[in-house]
């Protein structure tokens, strides 16, 4: 099983958004991440190509490709769960309460997948030239993804 294209577009434009830009310009000053550090894998497939990992400490975020080797939590998910959710299709708590998304490790982990989804989407609700850019990019991975998926926001 392959990667889905749009879902690896997603998390290799936030790998190089973040590393680049730092999370700041990401999520503006709405998170507040005074006294978390610490690493959650996003496990999306049975290979190495399906896992990104986002690194947390005073100094914001930033996703990486690959697993981290010591994880405080590995939240675990399949590939069309997250496009329906980047899609507006389903919530990130349907999915959870529903058994699509496993969290192994500390349960808070969860909160990066959750927060990356529902951020992306508020951004691209947002007006602006920052929502304009947001909703182009969330188009732009569902047409990459093959899926036939529509933005709903």
């Amino acid at each position: 099983m392959d990667v889905n294209p749009g879902l690896k577009r997603f998390f290799n434009d936030l790998v190089w958004f973040t590393r680049l830009m730092g999370s700041r310009r990401l999520v503006g000053k709405q998170v507040d991440q005074r006294g978390m550090t610490g690493a959650v894998n996003l496990v999306f497939g049975p290979t190495e190509q399906h896992v990104w990992h986002c690194d947390f400490g005073e100094n914001g975020f930033k996703f990486k490709c690959g697993p981290h080797a010591s994880p405080m939590g590995t939240v675990t998910v399949d590939q069309d769960v997250v496009l329906k959710m980047l899609a507006g299709m389903t919530s990130y708590y349907t999915a959870e309460l529903t058994g699509k998304i496993r969290v192994e490790g500390v349960g808070q982990s969860a909160w990066v997948l959750s927060s990356t989804v529902m951020q992306s989407r508020a951004n691209a609700r947002g007006g602006g030239l920052r929502g304009w850019i947001s909703r182009r990019h969330l188009l732009s991975i569902l047409r990459r993804s093959g899926t036939g998926y529509e933005l709903h926001l």
